[in-house]
């Protein structure tokens, strides 16, 4: 049926109100004229990869089922990511895929010790994070024959642990967030009186640091603006969330309603500008389905464990491996004075369970759903095995489904 002239109309209209509502916008975010190039925001990530924009836009359906073919040209093959190449241990048969926020620190020190490092748990200089300091075996460092084999033989593990999307979220903002900017020096920007940004230095608050410092385009006014405005969650939120999963129409007419006065505060520009601006992808918080590898990778994976029931994941994945290579990697060994065993305390996991205590000072309703919405893909892809929970309940949900698994008789689910 053909669209009515009427709704032509409508949608035109509609256009219309979001150029003309956005386009001042980014004239003149702080009273004063401002010019922003959003070109290649997307490719913006602390760990180098380029390949961000066009492995996004490249992905197949994960239900479509073809022949798995791994290519020279495959983002975690053709070249070493720290965050992205797959470990190998072939003393186990065993390809780990890491993510960062979900405990890839310990993860990476439990490789080192099933490869015989006597400093398995040393964490410092690169280790155990960077090739080659940490002495760990990748994917690349083999023959695209031998790399295939390992991604389609039954005899190969191919493991990944997941987080709850909320928690994971926040533990990345928590990691980077920059400290908010002092008030007089707020306002000096708002006046567009400074000439140092004062930020973008390595270290905190590095990464997010970078996206306000490409989206203002050498304006260190409003770069200062920025790193204030991300300083709070709400504002994080706003510079990581793809404005392809925001109603642009809606937004807009949001902002037409707002009253003079509010349409004069910086927080409320910088808000709307950012809601509508290329998002601000990095390891540590993008969804892992945007970022970690394309799409035809996750139905190979036959190993998932969670965070959550990481103590007991751990087990499982190590059980599988060998009959002994629990008793021997971890059973004990672990923690601060290497009595405990794997998972078992938050000095185990480092940062990354510390989260938890946080939830609550954080969350509210409205960002709740704001991030289900951003991490919809994760949430959306089954070889993750991600559920929707209410935020704080991701622990004792993923908890009661391991004993359901393990009171089923599911192969190694094991307490």
């Amino acid at each position: 049926m053909n669209a009515s002239p009427r709704a032509l109309t409508r949608v035109f209209i509609a256009f219309l109100l979001v150029v003309c509502l956005w386009l001042p916008q980014v004239r003149d975010i702080a009273s004063y004229n401002h010019s922003i190039d959003l070109d290649g925001l997307n490719n913006v990530t602390s760990h180098g990869n380029k390949h961000y924009a066009s492995r996004n836009a490249n992905q197949t359906s994960t239900t479509t089922i073809v022949p798995f073919r791994l290519l020279s040209t495959d983002s975690l093959y053709h070249h070493y990511n720290m965050s992205t190449t797959p470990i190998v241990l072939e003393s186990h048969k065993l390809l780990l895929f890491t993510v960062e926020k979900v405990g890839s620190t310990v993860l990476r020190q439990l490789m080192r010790r099933m490869m015989g490092y006597a400093d398995y748990d040393f964490h410092g200089g690169g280790i155990p994070h960077v090739f080659p300091k940490n002495g760990l075996r990748y994917l690349h460092q083999y023959t695209l024959e031998e790399a295939q084999h390992m991604m389609v033989s039954d005899e190969w593990v191919r493991a990944m642990f997941v987080r709850d999307p909320k928690e994971r979220a926040l533990s990345g903002f928590l990691m980077w967030r920059p400290p908010p900017v002092e008030e007089a020096r707020l306002r000096s920007a708002a006046r567009g009186e400074l000439t140092d940004a004062g930020a973008g230095k390595k270290g905190k608050p590095g990464m997010l640091a970078q996206c306000c410092k490409t989206i203002a385009n050498n304006d260190v006014n409003f770069e200062v603006l920025c790193l204030h405005h991300v300083s709070t969650f709400d504002g994080f939120l706003d510079m990581v969330e793809d404005p392809k999963t925001v109603n642009l129409t809606a937004l807009a007419e949001d902002y037409r309603l707002l009253s003079g006065r509010e349409k004069k505060d910086t927080a409320v520009r910088l808000k709307f500008l950012l809601r509508n601006s290329p998002s601000c992808p990095d390891k540590h918080w993008s969804p892992i389905t945007q970022w970690r590898m394309e799409r035809k990778f996750y139905p190979r994976l036959n190993f998932i464990g969670h965070l959550e029931t990481a103590q007991w994941d751990i087990r499982r994945l190590l059980d599988k491996l060998h009959p002994r290579a629990w008793e021997d990697y971890g059973l004990s060994g672990w923690g601060s004075n290497r009595n405990e065993s794997m998972f078992t305390s938050a000095s185990t996991v480092l940062h990354a369970k510390g989260t938890e205590n946080y939830l609550n000072d954080f969350y509210n309703e409205e960002i709740e759903r704001r991030v289900e919405k951003i991490y919809a893909d994760d949430y959306e892809n089954e070889f993750l095995e991600l559920d929707v929970v209410k935020v704080g309940e991701a622990s004792r949900h993923y908890k009661e489904r391991f004993v359901e698994k393990y009171l089923q008789g599911k192969d190694g689910y094991s307490l």
